[in-house]
């Protein structure tokens, strides 16, 4: 099996990018994610808010973003080093499980570039699967529970579009995003990804009430493609 190699890079400009990506989303979700990932960080930025986004120019958020770097360039490339390092510790192990998961599905093509971020959520972009993980964090083995829950989306996302053509239709696009980070909490918090990432990933609070039937079909299926038609099928009716 051909696994993706991780690149580890520190790139602020992408922290910029990823600020405005919050804030031309924000009219979708009604400022949710933005207040999680921006405002409740850094609550200066309400002085910009007009209605759920933020009125503010790219230069003032690159000046903040780079001020940030600078302050912090120490910590952030030695734990960038650090989180490299723990990560290879467990990544053979890591496709294993997902090989075990996806019978042998070929890994998606891509960049998988991983860069740190100042905000309060890590973004992820399937199209050139790339994502983010905190500059820094409490525990800081956690955040390869942070990057094995990315590497989980990538897998699912592009088996499920193959295997599922019609899913790709935009109408399916939160019935899918439940359903993956629904399918990560299952999988993750399972007893074989706790042997070997010893912390369970944390679940969306929308998705709680979910999760007992949801695992229940998981154990009777056990296959991925049998377990999401009727996950699917259960999240319609409810």
């Amino acid at each position: 099996m051909d696994y993706p190699k991780l690149k580890f890079k520190i790139d602020y400009k992408k922290d910029v990018k990823t600020f405005f990506a919050f804030n031309n989303e924000a009219g979708f979700d009604d400022g949710r994610n933005l207040k999680w990932a921006i405002l409740r960080k850094y609550p200066q930025f309400n002085k910009y808010k007009k209605g759920n986004k933020l009125n503010i120019s790219e230069k003032m958020v690159s000046d903040f973003v780079r001020s940030v770097y600078l302050k912090n360039r120490k910590v952030i490339r030695e734990n960038i080093s650090l989180y490299q390092k723990n990560w290879l510790k467990i990544e053979k192990d890591y496709f294993l499980l997902v090989d075990d998961i996806f019978d042998g599905y070929p890994w998606p093509k891509g960049k998988y570039i991983i860069y740190p971020t100042i905000w309060g959520m890590y973004p992820r972009f399937l199209e050139d699967k790339m994502f983010q993980i905190p500059y820094k964090y409490k525990n800081e083995r956690y955040v390869s529970v942070i990057i094995a829950h990315e590497m989980l989306h990538f897998m699912f996302y592009d088996h499920i579009y193959k295997k599922f053509p019609k899913f790709k239709n935009n109408r399916y696009n939160f019935d899918i995003w439940h359903l993956s980070e629904i399918f990560n909490d299952i999988i993750q918090n399972s007893p074989s990804w706790l042997k070997i990432f010893k912390k369970k990933t944390m679940a969306y609070p929308e998705h709680k009430k979910y999760l007992p039937k949801m695992r229940k079909l998981w154990r009777e299926t056990q296959d991925i493609d049998k377990w999401l038609i009727k996950a699917h099928k259960y999240l319609q009716k409810r």
